[in-house]
């Protein structure tokens, strides 16, 4: 893991952690979360310490009471509490759930089971999590062999509010947002793609309507890389990048908008990421 000054673009830091894969910071700052591959571990780093004669690292390992199952994200419910996920089956491990975990603690915290963990988004005292747990057969409805799942929990109590997951697209789920109209999206990558001429067209992109817990799997192809709503619009939309495309989504119809002329926004090249920079005024 390095240390990067943004002004310079030189390297200020290079703290050795073992197959390094995903990063989460704290909201002040002060620790970063380290998850590595193929591990029950998490490191803290301390950022205070970085650069110091003091190692900033502490390794997390877990208890035979209390352990953490191939963590690989987490979600801040302030600075010092953390809601970790453990990817468990779908990863290489036993069991996928969600951990409390403090900081400054030499230990996780409880953990509440699910069926699959690799993303999720917090949303007041809702936290959603989605994943794919191996071999989950689809509905009827589509000819793709195997879905991923969305959990619902309360943030607070740390308890399913739903049951059973919710089925949405396959894949390594790493994107999700919350749009308009209480659609949320998410996204994954390496799903069950189909794009059968004249049949069915599916990618790695899901819409769960938050009010009454249908799922839409639009008619796009490919991996989904990039997810930004875009607020202060009529209507109000979402930007998402899938399968190279630059796509925007109604929240109200679920669908992609069409431009007056009667096409759908064309930007020439592979379209990977979005962000907004400077958001509408209200």
């Amino acid at each position: 893991m390095v240390v990067m000054n943004l002004t310079t673009g030189s390297i200020t830091a290079t703290i050795p952690v073992i197959g390094a894969q995903y990063v989460v910071g704290s909201p002040d700052g002060t620790n970063i979360l380290v998850f590595s591959n193929n591990s029950d571990d998490v490191t803290v780093i301390a950022t205070a310490l970085i650069g110091t004669y003091t190692d900033p690292r502490t390794v997390v390992t877990g208890t035979a009471q209390s352990h953490f199952d191939r963590p690989v994200w987490a979600i801040f419910r302030n600075n010092t509490t953390a809601y970790i996920f453990n990817c468990g089956p779908q990863c290489g491990g036993v069991a996928a759930g969600v951990t409390t975990f403090t900081l400054g603690n030499t230990a996780p915290g409880p953990t509440t089971p699910v069926s699959a963990a690799t993303y999720g988004l917090l949303d007041g005292n809702t936290l959603y999590v989605a994943g794919t747990p191996p071999h989950t057969a689809c509905a009827a409805g589509t000819a793709a062999p195997t879905c991923g799942t969305l959990n619902i929990l309360n943030a607070n109590s740390l308890t399913l509010t739903n049951s059973p997951p919710i089925l949405i697209t396959d894949g390594y789920h790493d994107r999700m947002q919350m749009g308009a109209n209480g659609k949320l999206f998410i996204g994954s990558k390496g799903c069950y793609s189909l794009n059968v001429f004249g049949g069915e067209v599916r990618g790695c992109l899901s819409i769960f309507n938050t009010a009454n817990s249908e799922v839409v799997v639009p008619a796009q192809a490919g991996d989904v890389t990039g997810i930004q709503p875009v607020p202060g619009q009529t209507p109000e939309v979402v930007y998402v990048c899938q399968g190279g495309s630059f796509l925007i989504f109604d929240t109200t119809t679920d669908q992609l908008l069409i431009q007056p002329n009667g096409q759908v926004t064309d930007i020439v090249g592979q379209s990977y990421d979005v962000k907004l920079v400077d958001p509408p005024p209200n």
